[in-house]
């Protein structure tokens, strides 16, 4: 099938992109890094809509958030000294992760977030850092939880209807401890079997709050609450460590179901649970 594209635009301003958006509909498809453009659009698909001029390449810090603008690249959240510093360098890690170095100077945040392929890496590290998410349709900003900004029926309006601008953490997420892995073919396989990240914020041997988030073995990015709720208020201890990767199997297992298919990943991400909560209350 041929591809009907007849017009590209090339926004400067973030509202004139979402008006654009708005006005073109299904008529148009939106670019950042372009590394998943399919080769063969709807035909109904006319225009590109290409945001590469659109000033949301930054990472910047105030007192109440860290601000990742949408159009950064992995490649540029591994390099910067800021995202390198905040919560032991755990969102760096994580877009390092997978694919080539070429690919990851392309890819940018807010592609990886949008199409949100349950093995992309940077949604279980988002969701344990309480990130929110900001948006427009040209006429208001926006924002989300990560967790809201996940659920289908928001998650098919980006893109579409709106136009992400940035990614939100909250300050004190900081001074947290935390941690993320995958496993996967190769090193560099985009697809892994599972995902995930941890973080804890530990406080006089107590943990006062916990995150756990599997990805890539589920639908979409997901939280594994009765593993935190084991964690929260307790000690800072390997035991309970363990505990709370006893729970997350169970979790895990009720997520997946009996299926022989996902025998594989229901082990995988139990290992890595386990792997990474022993590793954040160690350090």
């Amino acid at each position: 099938m041929k591809n009907n594209i007849q017009r590209f635009y090339f926004p400067a301003r973030v509202k004139e992109a979402a008006r654009l958006l708005a006005r073109l509909k299904s008529k148009a498809v939106v670019v950042g890094g372009g590394t998943r453009l399919p080769s063969a659009l709807p035909h109904a698909v006319e225009a590109v809509i290409d945001l590469s001029d659109l000033p949301l390449k930054y990472v910047k810090a105030d007192k109440r958030w860290l601000r990742i603008g949408a159009l950064c690249t992995l490649a540029e959240l591994e390099r910067s000294p800021l995202i390198k510093r905040w919560a032991g360098g755990v969102i760096s890690k994580a877009a390092g992760f997978g694919a080539s170095a070429v690919i990851r100077s392309m890819w940018t945040v807010g592609g990886n977030i949008v199409r949100a392929y349950p093995y992309n890496n940077l949604p279980p590290v988002l969701l344990a850092l309480d990130a929110r998410v900001a948006f427009t349709d040209g006429l208001r900003e926006r924002t989300a939880a990560f967790a809201e900004f996940l659920k289908p029926d928001l998650a098919r309006e980006m893109g579409t209807r709106f136009l992400v601008t940035e990614v939100r953490l909250p300050a004190e997420t900081r001074t947290w401890t935390a941690t993320a892995d995958r496993v996967a073919s190769v090193k560099t396989e985009w697809a892994a079997a599972a995902n995930c990240a941890v973080a804890v914020d530990k406080r006089g041997g107590v943990c006062r709050r916990a995150a756990v988030a599997l990805g890539s073995a589920v639908p979409r990015a997901t939280r594994l609450k009765k593993a935190e709720s084991a964690l929260e208020g307790g000690p800072c201890t390997e035991a309970a460590a363990l505990a709370a990767a006893a729970a997350a199997e169970e979790e895990i297992a009720a997520l997946l179901g009996a299926i022989p298919s996902k025998d594989y990943a229901r082990e995988v991400a139990g290992v890595l649970i386990r792997r990474n909560l022993l590793e954040v209350f160690k350090s």
